[in-house]
């Protein structure tokens, strides 16, 4: 067996790891996989059929196992349907995000236009066009003083 160390043959380097997205660009990633999940969503309510994302979840059985099982994801759709017409909203968290003129909702007209409005605002997103009101939602709206 030789006697060289493997660690010796390589590069060292002192290099810090660098955040590859900008604090904008993780939270435009944030909104945009939530409105992807809104999207497919939408798509399904406008065939009439049944909709859940699954996800893992660790439990412990009844034997103090941890067991991984498959349960259907929680989501709340941004978008209601009244007798006015249908209409979204984004999200941010558990803020609604403000659009221009402090409006909080989109007026998407007929159910069959939702995926398309859907994918108009990930499009918005994708260039920037919300980013100061994402970060507007993401601040604390008061501050409560006793």
């Amino acid at each position: 067996m030789p006697d060289e160390r493997i660690i010796a043959k390589m590069k060292l380097v002192q290099q810090n790891q660098k955040h590859m997205q900008s604090k904008a660009e993780h939270r435009r990633s944030k909104v945009i996989a939530k409105l992807e999940e809104q999207l497919a969503m939408a798509e399904v309510l406008c065939r009439n059929e049944p909709f859940a994302i699954n996800k893992h979840k660790w439990v412990t059985n009844s034997f103090g196992e941890r067991i991984a099982i498959e349960t259907h994801k929680r989501l709340r759709p941004w978008y209601w349907i009244s007798a006015a017409g249908c209409f979204i909203s984004v999200w941010y968290g558990s803020r609604v995000v403000t659009l221009e003129n402090n409006h909080t909702a989109i007026d998407v007209g007929k159910r069959d236009e939702l995926p398309k409005i859907i994918s108009n605002l990930i499009e918005a997103v994708q260039h920037g066009e919300l980013d100061i009101a994402i970060d507007n939602a993401r601040k604390p709206s008061c501050l409560l003083s006793f």
